[in-house]
């Protein structure tokens, strides 16, 4: 008997801890601290007491259900920050368990990416299984013990209500967090709908820019932080200033500022259609009215103007409906750029052939206007291809899985700084080999490269901007000209005090400064 009521005790304990741990568990990166996990929360007694009082299984089945889901939600929230510095929303974000499951298993392999996968689920279920085992044990003793192993923690509920602050909710504000978060969206729907209608249809078009390529260059995870940061300054500042002088060299000119993103950390298409629809496209709902609306794209207004419309997706490995709405002429993803190297994980291939690529089957002939997409600096930033000739690129042979450093996922995410350490040499890599393209081939095409949005809080810190670089880059200073003086800056590095702008007004400028022919020389 004292044996028993040992067991039931060290089972009522075990399920209080558990049940404790899960009400307190954070959903933000911040919330991981001491205090946090020593609070007590009004749930806990109240479960306690309906476990107590309730006969049958379902009570504890409903229990342990709702733990496990209140661990699946919280844990989403703590991912979803770490990542994109914001909550999870389960009516938008659903979706990225595709892209996740892409970043992945092209990073660490199929085979390993599964065994992850089944090791997190067989933590849940075991989790699951203990509270449940605990939980029985209470169960199967006399009613008169269950409804005494209640009384403390309703005690102490009873004491802790009179003192005020000390009794916090726990699980209330999550769920009820949740749900706000999925009725502003639809509301947010609405707000975005109205938007749609109100914008301008056509543009008066680019007479500045009759006869040039225009080049629109995504640099992926190209944020701020890279360029002021210390711990990357050290990269970024000498390697922007060695572009700029190889492009001046050349006979190029550059103006940059700052524009403020939509997302972080990823969703690089929301800063696509923000940029290229000139409104503010910040969530997976507004992205995909947009997708289904006559709102013409900023590619549409180019090849209304006469412009060849073409678009290089190196990242685009699936069926990709949504290409429609931007309205180019030719779409290359990864299978139609023709690339015949090996990737590196993740990437599909490196920017240098995305760039030859692009080069060999979208330029030449009438003026085209470009959208390409870098990806070497995508995350998990490793392996990095080395820069080849460019005459040798060809291809993309070359790259046969040997012109590449770096160590493996595994070992550069086993340590924060093997991460920052590669992310920065990413870039590194992807603005050397942009300028000695433009250099190389620029041909008098007008070049607009920025970044899609700042990487993970991971590199940056919770706290980091939304903004971006954005480099306006041509061979004729009058073009450069036109730009904002407020907002544009000479060189590659925008000035720490420049205002920023957001990212979806750049279109209006762009779509205005070049509407009358330049004047003669």
């Amino acid at each position: 008997m004292i044996r028993e009521r040992a067991l039931t005790i060290l089972a009522f304990a075990g399920a209080l801890l558990l049940l404790h741990a899960i009400l307190v568990m954070p959903s933000h990166p911040a919330g991981l601290s001491l205090a946090r996990m020593i609070r007590p929360t009004w749930e806990l007694p109240a479960i306690v007491l309906a476990l107590a009082l309730a006969r049958g299984p379902w009570m504890r089945g409903l229990v342990v259900a709702l733990a496990l889901a209140l661990v699946v939600l919280r844990a989403a929230d703590l991912g979803s920050f770490l990542a994109f510095s914001r909550p999870f929303n389960p009516l938008l974000d659903l979706h990225l368990m595709v892209s996740g499951w892409a970043l992945l298993s092209g990073s660490v392999g199929r085979g390993e990416a599964l065994a992850m996968i089944a090791a997190v689920l067989v933590v849940l279920g075991a989790l699951g299984l203990l509270l449940w085992l605990c939980l029985a044990r209470v169960a199967r003793t006399a009613f008169p013990w269950r409804g005494g192993v209640a009384a403390l923690p309703l005690a102490v509920a009873l004491v802790a209500m009179t003192v005020p602050g000390w009794f916090p909710l726990a699980v209330t504000p999550a769920v009820a967090s949740q749900i706000a978060r999925m009725s502003d969206g639809v509301a947010d729907l609405a707000v975005f709908t109205a938007a749609l209608d109100r914008a301008p249809e056509r543009s008066p078009g680019f007479a500045a820019l009759e006869g040039r390529d225009v080049i629109l260059a995504f640099v992926e995870s190209y944020g701020r932080s890279f360029v002021e940061d210390a711990e990357y300054a050290a990269v970024s500042r000498p390697r922007l200033a060695a572009v700029e002088a190889r492009l001046a060299e050349a006979g190029w000119s550059a103006r940059s500022a700052w524009l403020a993103a939509p997302t972080r950390g990823g969703q690089s298409w929301l800063s696509h259609a923000t940029l290229l629809s000139g409104l503010w496209v910040d969530g997976q709902i507004r992205y995909d009215r947009l997708m289904v609306s006559f709102h013409p794209s900023l590619n549409r207004l180019f090849r209304e103007a006469g412009w060849r419309t073409g678009a290089a997706m190196p990242a685009i490995t699936l069926d990709w409906p949504e290409g429609a709405w931007y309205g180019y002429d030719v779409t290359l993803d990864a299978k139609g750029l023709d690339y015949r190297g090996q990737p590196f994980e993740w990437v599909t291939m490196p920017d240098q052939y995305t760039w030859t690529a692009m080069d060999r089957k979208l330029r030449g002939g009438a003026p085209a206007m470009i959208e390409l997409a870098l990806i070497t600096s995508h995350a998990p930033w490793t392996p990095l291809p080395e820069i080849v000739p460019w005459e040798a690129v060809g291809d993309g042979a070359i790259f046969d899985g040997t012109r590449r450093k770096g160590g493996t996922p595994r070992e550069v995410w086993s340590n924060p700084e093997t991460i920052r350490s590669q992310y920065a040499l990413a870039l590194d890599y992807a603005l050397e080999v942009m300028g000695q393209y433009i250099a190389r081939e620029g041909r008098g095409a007008l070049f607009v490269v920025l970044g899609d949005h700042q990487p993970a809080p991971l590199l940056t810190g919770q706290d980091a901007s939304p903004d971006v670089p954005i480099h306006v880059i041509s061979h004729d200073p009058r073009l450069l000209d036109r730009l904002p003086e407020t907002l544009f800056g000479p060189g590659l590095v925008p000035g720490p005090d420049a205002p920023t702008l957001p990212m979806q007004d750049f279109r209006a400028i762009l779509t205005t400064i070049y509407e009358t022919p330049l004047a003669s020389r």
